[in-house]
């Protein structure tokens, strides 16, 4: 009887043990991917994001660059990795709410695939024009683009890219048609902006910022909820009467559908507790980005109302990716 209480005993102990070694997280290195070149804004997010979770475990969070279709290869990946929060990916606009439905060939679905955990940061867009363009404000501009339908030159940083569908759907808002001139980046289309040979594009506000404030651009609105604490003169679509427009590159960290609830949640609250260090704020706001943070669930229902508002966007302006 006593060897029988005993081997309970035992097991029982081994059972805690084994619920405590399978709640270890992390136990080994965990690859955090990016579904584009090092360098850019996502790349950046990533970085960040893998330094605060490094930081608050003993294991290493490495970025693993994989660009290429508009994310979906890199977010399959992390798709059909371990259930054990081994891979992560970093989730932006492009890879998660509009490159699912332009690339719908490669099947991959964000809500069915993936495991949103945490909405980190979010980047604004701008609405602006050339310089001498004969408009100083959205009214004006509104009025130009009437008396000369398809006139006016629309750029972006490519077709189906979040800043041409912000576009598209700034200009069903606001009852006007321009001409889409597709460039490769942002950086080309500003720089023909500035040469005049484009009249106005949508950007984000850490790429447009440093030219509207050397005058070489015209600011005519942000797209988010709030103004732009580097542009506090310039309104926000909402104030100039375009109720409920909030429109923003949101970035944020996924993992395998059906991970663990103790890994989503170890990764949520380390990075929102992170959102709260002013040494990570700072460094957010330097680069134009805004702390964004929440539950899982907060950061799902965005990536649903984000994917619906562009397909919405996609279908109406007939935009197709080749």
């Amino acid at each position: 009887m006593r060897k029988n209480r005993l081997f309970a005993l035992a097991l029982g102990m081994l059972s805690v043990s084994s619920v405590a070694l399978a709640e270890e997280y992390p136990s080994r290195r965990v690859d955090v991917i990016v579904p584009f070149a090092s360098g850019g804004a996502v790349d950046i997010v990533g970085r960040l994001m893998s330094q605060a979770l490094e930081e608050a475990s003993s294991q290493p969070f490495v970025v693993v660059n994989k660009p290429g279709a508009g994310g979906i290869p890199a977010m399959q990946d992390v798709a059909r990795s371990s259930k054990d929060g081994s891979t992560l990916g970093v989730g932006s606009s492009g890879t998660i709410t509009i490159s699912p439905i332009l690339f719908a060939k490669m099947n991959f679905d964000t809500l069915r695939d993936v495991e949103p955990i945490v909405w980190f940061a979010n980047s604004g867009l701008v609405l602006v024009a050339r310089a001498d363009l004969k408009a100083n404000n959205l009214d004006e501009l509104i009025a130009l683009s009437k008396k000369t339908p398809g006139g006016i030159n629309m750029a972006s940083a490519g077709n189906g890219s979040i800043i041409h569908l912000t576009g598209e759907y700034l200009q069903s808002a606001v009852g006007v048609k321009w001409t889409h001139v597709p460039y490769k980046g942002s950086t080309p289309a500003l720089t023909d902006m500035m040469g005049g040979r484009v009249d106005v594009m949508t950007d984000s506000l850490p790429s447009a910022t440093p030219y509207i404030k050397a005058g070489k651009l015209k600011a005519f609105a942000v797209t988010g909820a709030k103004r732009s604490p580097d542009l506090p003169d310039v309104p926000t679509m909402n104030e100039l009467g375009y109720k409920d427009f909030d429109v923003g590159i949101l970035y944020g960290i996924v993992a395998a559908k059906g991970t663990p609830k103790h890994i989503i949640t170890f990764i949520n609250s380390t990075l929102n507790k992170s959102l709260h260090d002013p040494e990570m704020i700072k460094r957010l706001a330097a680069l134009g980005f805004e702390p964004a943070g929440g539950t899982p669930e907060q950061f799902r229902d965005r990536i649903d109302a984000e994917l619906k508002r562009w397909k919405k966007v996609i279908h109406d302006s007939d935009i197709e990716v080749r």
